[in-house]
């Protein structure tokens, strides 16, 4: 008698296929019995999963291993090629924005970095500048869209660019281009970006402060590897933290009260912090501040970045590609 194939089997098998598939990107070539280990799988199950792989294209077999005195084993390689990505975010305020793009590969790597300004950018610029990417790259199959707003489930909440003020994004790209898409605040990627390129086996909360032209502070967690994004998708907005100003504070003084409180909040273990109007001499102050009005032993490291565009397209590029194999894998 057949055993019918239940749901859970079914996600078994799918978790199965993005746990190889995430182990071989991080052993950027393995074997089967490499990737039994890496996962906890069966030597048997790994063998299914990557001849599986191979036949849609997204796993290469690459060659034999040197032999031992046993059979040779065969050597794989997720495929560079199966589809790229596209890491794009938008920065200003509705006078002039800044559009900075990063193309890279399934694997991770890098194929070209772009970077636009917009004296007045309209929704048909910014479709347009996506659309001549895509004609470039026909195999982009994923895009991560970074915002200076709040995003709710595809929808932009509210963005210091009022165009796209309330627009489903997320579904509007996917319809206009019929890709992956996953749209997000710019502080959220720029963390886990900073997180992933200085501390991706850090379980102690993190946190990256921005200070912007103006009083607008934006703040971007990391807690356990993962975004932290609140209930509501709110957490970070710390411009709204009712801190009353004395008459003649400094940027310092104010970074510093923002740090005493992420500390009494969530206690991270390490403050990146960036922005035009931060000096690297400037976390001196901020940490004399802190150290004013915290005990030692609570004192989380202070780390100067001297732009944030980096850490924020490697962010949007990470968690893209993470999202979009997810998605793969259970769409198969």
């Amino acid at each position: 008698m057949n055993t019918p194939v239940t749901r859970t089997t079914r996600e078994m098998k799918k978790s199965n296929v993005l746990l190889v598939v995430n182990a071989l990107k991080a052993l950027n070539s393995a074997t089967k019995a490499d990737l039994a280990a890496q996962t906890g799988l069966s030597v048997a199950t790994c063998g299914t999963v990557l001849n599986n792989l191979c036949l849609t294209g997204e796993v290469l077999s690459l060659a034999l291993d040197a032999s031992s005195g046993g059979r040779p084993a065969q050597r794989y390689a997720c495929n560079p090629d199966f589809f790229s990505v596209l890491s794009l975010y938008v920065e200003g305020n509705n006078s002039a924005c800044r559009m900075s793009a990063l193309i890279s590969s399934a694997t991770g790597d890098v194929l070209q970095q772009l970077d636009t300004v917009h004296p007045s950018l309209s929704l048909e610029h910014f479709f347009s500048y996506i659309s001549d990417i895509l004609t470039r790259y026909p195999n982009l199959q994923a895009m991560g869209i970074g915002l200076p707003g709040v995003i709710v489930n595809g929808v932009v909440a509210s963005c210091d660019i009022s165009l796209f003020n309330d627009l489903p994004l997320v579904p509007m790209l996917q319809e206009k281009f019929g890709v992956f898409v996953q749209v997000g605040n710019d502080m959220n990627y720029t963390a886990y970006g900073f997180y992933r390129s200085n501390c991706p086996q850090e379980t102690a909360p993190v946190a990256y402060l921005l200070q912007p032209e103006g009083e607008c502070t934006g703040c971007g967690m990391v807690i356990n590897g993962r975004v932290l994004q609140g209930a509501s998708h709110f957490a970070g907005e710390v411009s709204h933290i009712p801190l009353t100003p004395a008459a003649d504070e400094q940027i310092a003084e104010r970074l510093g009260k923002i740090v005493v409180t992420l500390v009494a909040v969530i206690n991270p273990v390490m403050v990146a912090l960036s922005g035009p109007q931060i000096q690297a001499q400037d976390l001196v102050a901020i940490r004399r501040y802190c150290q004013n009005h915290l005990p030692a032993q609570h004192l989380p490291t202070l780390i100067y970045r001297p732009s944030i565009e980096q850490d924020y397209l490697q962010g949007i590029a990470e968690l893209t590609l993470e999202s979009y194999n997810f998605h793969l894998a259970f769409e198969r």
